[in-house]
């Protein structure tokens, strides 16, 4: 595919499939017998069967063509859906993403970052349309299928089709189509997080879906100052005795918290751990202390979360890849650790990438991007009170359930984990090409249809079954 192909240029320029340093423990899953215990090991069994089946660096090139061929699939549906019949707009709505957004950057990285925008779209687009419609099963399957490769898809993928579906109820969508809709989106949402749990629970023991999401808070927590207010006013009293032990210790800044190896507690008691009943003790200590942070003080938590949301809300750099310091230069990363164990004759590409190098072309990248994605999310609004003029049931569908999935991911980053701009350049992306194509769209059909009304008997206007049809 075309599209595909396009996608992988930026691992084509970097002599290696992009990384980050998140990678090594997916490459951990997929060539090995590895099991992530802070995040979901289903992307890196996504990889596994391709990278097993053909050795050396061939292994993980074929398994980023899947991968890009996944992302174009997503996004040749969505620009067919969007845009109408024919090959030509389509096509160039994607070439024109792929030329001028972080899409392929994110494509081309074994990251499961790959399908944070492809999960949004196919959720969207799943619930504008009745679960029995033709493609309907296959795209809840699809959406399924990429919501399991990261805790937060789960998440987007519920948030973007409620929204999908409160925007077709608001144009006159009946309550009986709303609810199977509805039903078929939770039932997507609570398969993952049901699969999700389970292979937690069959693997480490733990039946949660994220079961380091109380680290990941705490070290936000402590962050923002919360976590060391609280310790101040509990210790002596009811206090964790583990925890108040070591307040003095605690750095203030979240990377260092989760990352400091043997300088932080987390290292030591948890990622280093010396039996999992440790680490698990430790992981239950801060999950009481975030509950009770939270309690004791609601407001500054509110304000907290907040000011983090709308800081991750407006950083979406392009590149954020923490390359080369943690992608293998001196390895020591995860990365090279890897590869030198399952595929040493990989390791020689790895060193002499761009990445590791330091020679990707990320200030020309940032200055083509940044600025379109930022004139796209500012103008997205404007799109989503054209499409609601013109009674386009699709584009406001598709618009709001972006919009809505903009913020939550920003509030998941921000307010619970921390700010980086590749939480949010990995969905911003969807903006400027979803602009393009309903620019299209319009131009296909130029003439506005007056809002219609309410209908009193619960069916949908004919003006929105005509413009809202699924092509």
């Amino acid at each position: 595919m075309p599209i595909a192909l396009l996608l992988m240029i930026p691992a084509f320029i970097n002599g290696f499939p992009l990384v980050f340093p998140d990678s090594g423990t997916y490459l951990g899953i997929a060539t090995g017998n590895d099991y992530a215990i802070d995040r979901s090991s289903f992307y890196g069994l996504l990889l596994r069967p391709l990278v097993r089946a053909i050795p050396g660096l061939a292994g993980l090139w074929v398994a980023l063509g899947a991968q890009t061929v996944a992302v174009a699939g997503a996004l040749w549906i969505g620009s067919r859906s969007i845009a109408g019949p024919g090959i030509g707009p389509p096509l160039a709505a994607c070439v024109a993403a792929i030329l001028v957004t972080a899409l392929p950057w994110h494509a081309a990285q074994i990251m499961p970052d790959a399908y944070t925008g492809p999960v949004v779209l196919l959720a969207a687009l799943a619930a504008s349309r009745a679960p029995t419609a033709p493609q309907a099963p296959l795209l809840w399957l699809a959406t399924l299928l990429l919501a399991m490769t990261h805790y937060t898809h789960v998440v987007l993928a519920g948030a973007a089709a409620g929204a999908a579906i409160v925007a077709q109820i608001a144009l006159g969508l009946a309550w009986r189509a709303a609810a199977a809709r509805t039903a078929a989106a939770a039932a997507v949402v609570c398969s993952a997080v049901a699969l999700l749990t389970a292979a937690n629970a069959a693997v480490l023991g733990r039946p949660a879906m994220s079961p380091m999401g109380p680290v990941f808070l705490f070290a936000r927590l402590n962050a923002d100052g919360l976590a060391g207010r609280w310790l101040d006013h509990v210790c002596g009293e009811a206090a964790p005795p583990a925890l108040c032990g070591i307040r003095a210790d605690l750095p203030k800044n979240s990377q260092a918290l989760l990352w400091g190896d043997g300088a932080s507690f987390v290292g030591r008691h948890i990622w280093q751990a010396g039996s999992d009943a440790e680490r698990w003790l430790w992981v239950d200590r801060l999950a009481r202390a975030d509950r009770a942070i939270i309690a004791d003080q609601p407001v500054a938590f509110a304000r907290s979360a907040l000011h983090g949301t709308w800081r991750q809300l407006i950083a979406f750099h392009v590149l954020d890849d923490e390359c080369p310091e943690g992608c293998g230069r001196n390895r020591l990363g995860g990365i090279a650790y890897v590869l030198a164990r399952d595929r040493p004759t990989a390791l020689p590409a790895l060193m002499a990438s761009a990445q590791v190098r330091d020679t990707l072309p990320k200030a020309a990248v940032r200055a083509i991007a940044l600025p379109v994605t930022a004139a796209a999310i500012i103008l997205l609004p404007f799109g989503l009170w054209r499409a609601w003029r013109r009674c386009d049931a699709l584009a406001i569908s598709i618009s709001l359930a972006l919009l809505t999935t903009l913020i939550v991911n920003a509030a998941l980053a921000g307010a619970l984990s921390d700010v980086h701009d590749r939480y949010q350049s990995r969905l911003a992306w969807v903006a400027p090409w979803l602009l393009m194509l309903l620019w299209i769209r319009w131009r296909r059909s130029p003439c506005p249809s007056p809002l219609a009304p309410r209908p009193s008997n619960g069916h949908k206007p004919a003006q929105i079954q005509r413009s809202g049809q699924n092509r």
